[in-house]
């Protein structure tokens, strides 16, 4: 197998022409969820920013489970994982968005969560930055 065809085998169900909509739709429903928050519920602060991060978790979920079954299970073993912990293991958020990538690479789609971790790596630097944190 070339270079070429193993990159290919590792965008799982994405075509090519679907990665600009991935970074899309990350960055178009953090905005969301920061005018949501902000103009809608009034909130100030570092509720911005986390609900602008968790949107964008969300809809890093559904470009991974929109076309297959077998995804949409497995996103929702993590949403419960990260839900129900009876341990103390740090940001909720945090732990959700690791169990997205894992879910992400495991599927077969790897470039693309690659790909997609540009905007979201920032976007969480944003939502959990130094003035975030207590």
């Amino acid at each position: 197998m070339d270079v070429k065809g193993f990159v290919v085998d590792q965008l799982g169900h994405f075509s090519v022409y679907d990665l600009p909509e991935v970074l899309f739709v990350i960055l178009v429903a953090a905005l969301l969820g920061y005018a949501l928050a902000r103009f809608g519920a009034r909130q100030t602060g570092t509720v911005l920013k986390q609900m602008a991060f968790w949107a964008a978790a969300a809809a890093l979920a559904a470009v991974f489970v929109r076309s297959q079954l077998p995804m949409a299970a497995l996103m929702l073993a993590a949403a419960v994982l990260a839900g129900k912990r009876s341990y103390e293991m740090g940001n909720d958020a945090l732990f959700f968005s690791v169990l997205v990538v894992g879910i992400g690479c495991g599927s077969g789609a790897t470039v693309v969560v690659v790909l997609a971790m540009i905007p979201y790596l920032f976007l969480m630097r944003w939502a959990f930055g130094p003035a975030s944190r207590s």
